[in-house]
């Protein structure tokens, strides 16, 4: 492998598997009646989050793999989206404006860095509208959808085991409002949208209306909610 230094995509690779052991970690233990919780309406329950990470990495990953197509059939290894392909968008602007605004927004983003674009993911600072690729589905089951989020991880880490020749810096992702990612740069990336997710299931958690169980961690005091919500207030420390 070329280009892209090994531990650089090892590093980021390493960082989306804490990320995703930290979200089984939330998930686990969690009831039905607990994920399926709604704080308010228009509001997504903790079970809807997950399948929405669920779903941005399925989408993510087929980025990868397309990219990882056209290298191997030796085109530029380079995908252009457009809103037309992924149609997230920023809070409040309605997403038939959003064609219109694709030149001045990549013009801004090719001025953002990596680190800050991934500290305003991850911090939940700008209020993002989902795109319809990843909108979550309500009533998952729980044990289907934690098996389903274990497996999507080996998915991803398997098409990077499968093809070790590459050269992931070459490898490139252009969103007129995500911006531009190398893959270890988007592997980044997904860690720090997963990482603003699972402060919104800490949120969630700590609503005073949440269903509370009887089920204790590791034997202790605190609840699985409590420990959840104590870990992301104190433990939680992420690198941009």
């Amino acid at each position: 492998m070329t280009g892209v230094r090994p531990s650089r995509l090892g590093e980021s690779l390493e960082e989306f598997r804490a990320t995703r052991a930290r979200t089984l970690a939330l998930a686990d233990g969690l009831s039905q009646e607990q994920l399926d919780y709604v704080p308010a309406p228009g509001k997504w329950s903790a079970g809807e989050v997950l399948d929405h990470m669920l779903l941005a990495e399925a989408t993510n990953r087929g980025q990868i793999a397309r990219l990882v197509e056209l290298k191997r059939a030796g085109r530029r290894p380079e995908l252009r989206l457009t809103f037309s392909d992924v149609n997230v968008s920023v809070a409040y602007v309605p997403r038939a404006v959003l064609p219109l605004l694709e030149i001045p927004l990549t013009l801004v983003n090719m001025l953002v860095p990596d680190g800050l674009r991934n500290y305003l993911t991850r911090n939940r600072v700008v209020p993002f509208q989902n795109p319809d690729v990843a909108a979550p589905r309500r009533g998952r089951l729980s044990p289907r959808l934690r098996s389903d989020l274990a497996d999507s991880l080996r998915e991803t880490e398997t098409l990077f085991q499968t093809n070790p020749d590459l050269d992931y810096g070459e490898m490139v992702v252009r969103h007129p409002l995500l911006g531009r990612y190398d893959v270890p740069g988007l592997l980044r990336f997904m860690s720090a949208h997963e990482q603003r997710h699972q402060s919104q299931i800490a949120d969630i958690l700590s609503d005073p209306r949440f269903p509370r169980s009887a089920w204790v961690a590791g034997g202790g005091t605190l609840t699985h909610e409590e420990r959840v919500i104590r870990d992301q207030k104190d433990g939680a420390r992420w690198d941009g």
